[in-house]
């Protein structure tokens, strides 16, 4: 046996004896890492390889596979990085490797300029960490062996335990689940796992033994259908059905259901169970709809995930739990079943791409203008590895999406510059933008119309391609990509003087706008309104994740800027004024009325008549009905939000949602708990007395 070969077997009998999962770094050229990596894979029956150069009779995937593999298994995962180096993949995929299995990286002895920059020295650098063994093949052609793991554990058998399930915490999670059906209503269970701990399976068994049970319609929610490919595997496992189609599992005449959260909060489809998977990717104000909708719940999410984080997600829900649901219950599943305690794969990726990250405890009470707010940069990040960690602590926080690639664009991109409201080294708050725009006139052009979509620059593109204003892409802008505040320092003005700090670093650079692209929502949109930040566009299609419209605002700072922007503010008046009662009817008012009052300001409306004043006034006091009075009611209000006299009246919400958006008379009583078209038309009749003035003479 050849000194490659008898390492290899020992470290995989090491590895399986101890259920641990070991990284091995192989420095070479190309030809000789293959080679060896072929040695390893001899020794297992389950084997993928990230790259374009898999020895044949090997399942190889490209980058854009790698997300189609979860919630399936290997023994060793090759990663090779002359191929190239996509960090996502690598992260998604770590977590298919099987206990007692390996993880090899293929790494150039000889490494190209990519291998220069922030990110991939500071991974070269965590490849020098214990957890990981260096298998070298020098100049002269000689190998450098590493030692063996020095832990020689054997871990325990896996028994299966009640359910199937293969730890103590598994069986409590399928049984807190089974509660959440058969015991008081109004009693939802939150979840909280890592990878590996059997979460999803967990949820799948409780599934399937519940339709077993009796007849029973359980749905499942989550931000996208692969989110559940492992809950709809062990359900169908469980209940002996090979195949599943489309995500539905029929079982005599239960039935086990996948519905994604927008749609599922249009039909209102009645449920036994419902299952929300993923929860931390559902923005707070949908969960809370679905909290209120159904009785009986389970939200469930990923604690450090490779596509985001739920870390804060159990935190930042549990005021509207504690009021909505009082009696609601936490489960955290600590222990690893994949995989055995310690497990040096996982020590290494949490640490390497920052999944655990937190952010830094921070010193208060606090005032915003005695923190320090500047630009920084990869090198002054990496001088102190905990600036960098507290820093992406803060971004997972605030931000559920925040991945492994938004590490590597934080200290890669040159375009992207980081901002951080600082006291003593300690991190308050952080925001990212991205330099964008400078096309050739006649590339804007062929943006503008359509015909061209080049790389980034998501903010000019948008305002070019939506608008049809060419200008936006040949100028200079800024897009604020993120916005995080630690959470003890939130509403103390810390985001506020971030965007002024933004604003003056924009001004000297001589930026012509800054913009930015977010979930509109009743919390955000004040504080960018706040800012100066004017909407230009909606989106009309609901994102299917967060339920909620994309809304794109733009600050114009140059001369040049002001120019088109006053065309996007008046297209947007036209537009969002005309979509009112149709595409934006169901908008939610918090967000419906602040839009629509910016609709308003570049708006002529006619002055309101004497006779109109007097209509108004009979309508108040019982005559004249509302389908004789639309019109009149309607130009009346607009001119009040206008001037911003009703901004604070108590109504105002009805109003609108009736005479501006048009709403049925049946969906106003449901909202507003209104009995029958009399009590509607009766509410809409005392706001216009109480608020109703008449002009002076």
């Amino acid at each position: 046996m050849s000194e490659l070969s008898h390492f290899f077997s020992e470290l995989t009998h090491q590895a399986q004896a101890s259920r641990h999962r070991y990284v091995v770094c192989i420095e070479s050229d190309h030809p000789w890492g293959i080679q060896a990596a072929q040695t390893a894979l001899s020794l297992y029956s389950s084997c993928l390889w990230l790259g374009e150069t898999a020895p044949e009779g090997v399942h190889a995937l490209v980058p854009a596979q790698a997300r189609a593999w979860l919630g399936r298994d290997c023994d060793c995962l090759v990663v090779d990085l002359h191929s190239g180096f996509d960090v996502e993949a690598i992260a998604a995929l770590v977590g298919t490797v099987r206990g007692g299995g390996l993880m090899l990286l293929l790494l150039p002895r000889l490494r190209s300029e990519r291998w220069q920059t922030p990110f991939m020295q500071r991974f070269l650098t965590r490849l020098q960490a214990p957890e990981v063994m260096f298998l070298t093949q020098k100049s002269d052609g000689q190998v450098d062996f590493p030692r063996l793991p020095s832990d020689a554990s054997v871990a325990e058998t896996q028994v299966p335990r009640l359910y199937g399930c293969l730890s103590d915490e598994q069986v409590e999670a399928v049984e807190a689940i089974r509660r959440v059906v058969n015991g008081h209503r109004r009693r939802p269970l939150v979840i909280t796992a890592d990878r590996g701990r059997g979460k999803s399976s967990a949820l799948g068994l409780a599934a399937a033994i519940l339709m077993q049970e009796k007849p029973r319609q359980i749905l499942v929610t989550a931000p996208r259908q692969r989110h559940c490919q492992t809950l709809f595997y062990h359900a169908a496992q469980m209940l002996g059905i090979s195949e599943c189609s489309g995500y539905q599992l029929a079982y005599q005449q239960s039935k086990l259901s996948f519905w994604a959260p927008d749609r599922l909060l249009e039909a209102l489809p009645e449920a036994d169970l419902l299952v929300v998977d993923e929860a931390a990717a559902i923005p707070a104000p949908l969960l809370q709809k679905i909290l209120s909708a159904y009785s009986r719940v389970v939200f469930a999410s990923t604690v450090h995930g490779y596509e985001g984080t739920g870390r804060g997600f159990a935190i930042k829900f549990k005021a509207a739990l504690d009021v909505q649901t009082p009696n609601w219950r936490a489960l955290s599943m600590k222990q690893p079943i994949r995989w055995a305690e310690g497990d040096p794969l996982e020590q290494w990726l949490f640490q390497t791409l920052l999944l655990d990250a937190e952010p830094s405890p921070i010193v208060l009470p606090l005032q915003s203008d005695t923190l320090e707010y500047r630009v920084v940069s990869s090198a002054w990040l990496l001088q102190q590895p905990a600036r960098l960690s507290s820093l992406f602590g803060l971004l997972i926080h605030a931000h559920y999406q925040t991945s492994p690639a938004d590490l590597r664009q934080l200290l890669d991109d040159e375009h992207l510059s980081v901002f951080v409201a600082l006291r003593q080294d300690i991190i308050y708050g952080c925001a990212l933008v991205s330099r964008e725009g400078g096309f050739s006139a006649e590339l804007a052009q062929a943006v503008s119309q359509g015909k061209r979509r080049p790389k980034g620059h998501l903010l000019a593109q948008s305002v070019a391609a939506h608008l049809g204003l060419a200008e936006a892409t040949s100028q200079h802008c800024g897009r604020i990509l993120r916005i995080a505040i630690h959470d003890d320092a939130r509403q103390l003005g810390v985001g506020s003087a971030l965007l002024n700090c933004i604003f003056d670093w924009a001004r000297q650079c001589h930026l012509d706008y800054l913009g930015t692209s977010f979930a509109a929502s009743g919390d955000l949109l004040p504080f960018w309104q706040k800012a100066g930040y004017l909407p230009v566009r909606l989106g009309v299609a609901k994102d299917a994740a967060s339920g909620c419209h994309s809304l794109l605002t733009v600050l114009p700072l140059s001369v040049q800027a002001k120019g088109w922007f006053e065309i996007a503010q008046a297209s947007f008046s036209l537009n969002f004024k005309a979509q009112a009662c149709e595409q934006f009817q169901s908008l939610e008012s918090d967000v419906f009325i602040p839009l629509y009052q910016a609709a308003l300001q570049p708006s002529w409306l006619p002055e309101l008549p004497d006779a109109l004043y007097q209509q108004l006034w009979n309508f108040s006091q019982g005559g004249l009905g509302y389908d004789l009075m639309i019109g009149q009611l309607s130009l009346w209000l607009q001119q009040q939000m206008k001037s911003g006299e009703l901004d604070a009246q108590p109504g105002l919400d009805v109003m609108v949602a009736k005479i501006i958006q048009r709403q049925p008379w049946q969906t106003i009583q449901q909202r507003f708990g209104l009995h029958g078209r009399k009590q509607v038309e009766q509410f809409l009749r005392n706001f216009v007395a109480q608020t109703l003035t008449f002009p002076r003479a």
